[in-house]
């Protein structure tokens, strides 16, 4: 058998490995057109030459085999005591990854169905039963491995579940002791067949029985597929096809001709915006967010805001990146990851056309938000009226009514003292004594005593007035006016504090999620 053919044996059996190519040799080299096989263990079939091009290219397709990514590799091979060769040795590696697995518990009509359509999605399709009658390459001819014994346990010894995998449960009255089987594996996917009656029954026995919270149930898809009226066994195979595909590529299942329905722009992105943001896109919205050039957020380690000076921020399991134009937003958008665009003047408004717009800029006043930017407008905070400038207004203001949503006039106006955290109020925000250039001496998440020194504008030092922890801090170089905030001590002295999304912020991030759920299933209703 030929290097070729045992590629072919064992992209067959569904084995990653990557396939090695010499594609460029100068000077003297011990091969100059050669193949080689390497696997994810690092073991190979062929060489390339041995010694030291062939350890180094085998160390590198190795690691891009784990990464999933082809990948060219360049060696040179210097003149030294027993490699008097000297040349140069250039090297394709070509990466054939693994299928991604769909198994099927028993071979009836609807399983037959999702395996074609499955096969054809590029799944390897395995399928598991008791019956070895349903179990054939007649029946399930697109079919990668068959799995059969008299027991689900004995028919599942041979199977390996791993978190590439998607699997479908539609048995002949085995499908209690199935899901049993397999609920607690790594499977990203599991789906199966009956109604929500037997859902709920199958739910309440696996919690009492086996002590599997609801929590654990995420992967769990049941009553399976998407709704779209499915009845024939054809007609299921799609539903539960297109709910597979959603599940695996995380996407939302929403007609793409409908997707700006689910797009909401957020003017500001400070720590208080950020919190919004995070829920957002934790409850499925495509969220793009829009900063100014250079932010002033103090509380940077919680903020998305600084995606405009590190490219990327992740919080939470939300992850934001800039985008430097309007295509590259759309993909990040599509990828679900928040899109961060540098545009003050929020031009870029009017060409995603959002559903909603959230005003989270905490200005204290209105830069230029109106009523006429989307369906729905929400602002944060004093300086709005809502019916006139904003469908609502959510305020701000720590206190019995933090999180309130206003249709009709204002917020409470600002005071200039902060809420009170630990104790302290104005005494925890530090501002400029004078105008000029931003320096400090502290960082975020620093234990600090009062009477510290812990930055400076220009010459004038910057004095902690308590004891705490640095919970913010200006980016350094930013030249900032008189009366400027540029730090922030938290008094309780907990520093994992500087590290998690604010009470606060998360209050207003459930009033903004409240108006636009509300808001959008008024509307599905209007539709239905």
């Amino acid at each position: 058998m030929n290097i070729f053919e045992q590629a072919a044996a064992l992209q067959d059996r569904n084995i990653p490995f990557a396939f090695v190519s010499i594609t460029k040799s100068v000077g003297s080299t011990p091969r100059s057109n050669a193949h080689m096989i390497v696997k994810k263990d690092g073991s190979t079939i062929g060489t390339v030459g041995g010694g030291i091009a062939e350890f180094t290219v085998t160390k590198e397709a190795v690691a891009a085999i784990a990464e999933g990514k082809s990948t060219h590799v360049d060696v040179s091979l210097a003149v030294t005591d027993g490699h008097a060769c000297g040349g140069t040795l250039e090297f394709f590696v070509d990466v054939i990854a693994s299928k991604r697995r769909l198994l099927l518990f028993g071979g009836g009509h609807v399983n037959e169905q999702i395996a074609r359509l499955g096969a054809g999605c590029g799944f390897r399709i395995e399928v598991i039963e008791t019956r070895a009658e349903y179990a054939t390459g007649e029946r399930f001819p697109d079919a990668g491995a068959f799995h059969v014994g008299e027991t689900v346990e004995e028919a599942m010894k041979s199977l390996e579940i791993d978190r590439d995998c998607a699997i479908v449960i539609a048995t002949h009255g085995l499908d209690k002791s199935v899901l049993e089987a397999v609920i607690t594996s790594d499977a990203a996917y599991i789906g199966m067949l009956g109604s929500r009656t037997k859902v709920n029954t199958y739910r309440r026995a696996l919690e009492g029985e086996r002590n599997i919270s609801i929590e654990r149930l995420d992967h769990f898809y049941s009553p399976v597929g998407l709704d779209i009226g499915s009845e024939t066994p054809h007609e299921i195979a799609i539903a539960v096809m297109a709910e597979v595909m959603m599940v695996l590529h995380d996407r939302s299942g929403q007609s793409l001709s409908r997707k700006a329905e689910n797009l909401v722009v957020v003017r500001g992105a400070g720590d208080l915006a950020t919190g919004v943001i995070v829920r957002l896109a934790k409850a499925g919205y495509r969220v793009c967010a829009l900063e100014i050039e250079q932010p002033t957020t103090i509380r940077r380690t919680v903020a998305f805001s600084e995606a405009v000076y590190t490219g990327e921020v992740a919080l939470e399991t939300v992850v934001c990146r800039r985008a430097e134009s309007d295509q590259e937003a759309k993909t990040l958008l599509d990828q679900g990851i928040v899109a961060l665009m540098v545009d003050p003047s929020a031009s870029m408004i009017e060409r995603l056309r959002p559903f909603a717009v959230v005003d989270a800029i905490i200005a204290k006043k209105n830069l230029g938000t109106h009523k006429g930017m989307a369906p729905l407008v929400i602002a944060l905070g004093p300086g709005f009226e809502a019916g006139v400038d904003c469908d609502y207004v959510i305020e701000t203001k720590r206190g019995h009514d933090l999180g309130k949503v206003i249709s009709r006039g204002f917020a409470e106006p600002n005071t200039g003292i902060p809420g009170k955290i630990g104790g302290f109020a104005e005494e925890r925000v530090l501002h400029s004594a004078s105008a000029g250039t931003f320096v400090g001496h502290k960082k975020i998440g620093d234990l600090v005593k009062q009477g510290d020194v812990i930055a400076a504008v220009g010459t004038d030092e910057i004095i902690a007035p308590i004891d705490g922890v640095v919970r913010g801090m200006l980016h350094d170089g930013i030249v900032v006016p008189t009366n400027f905030k540029v730090a922030d001590i938290d008094p309780r002295g907990i520093a994992s504090y500087c590290e998690t999304i604010s009470d606060k912020a998360r209050a207003l991030g459930g009033s903004v999620l409240e108006v636009i759920d509300g808001m959008r299933a008024k509307a599905f209703r209007r539709i239905s």
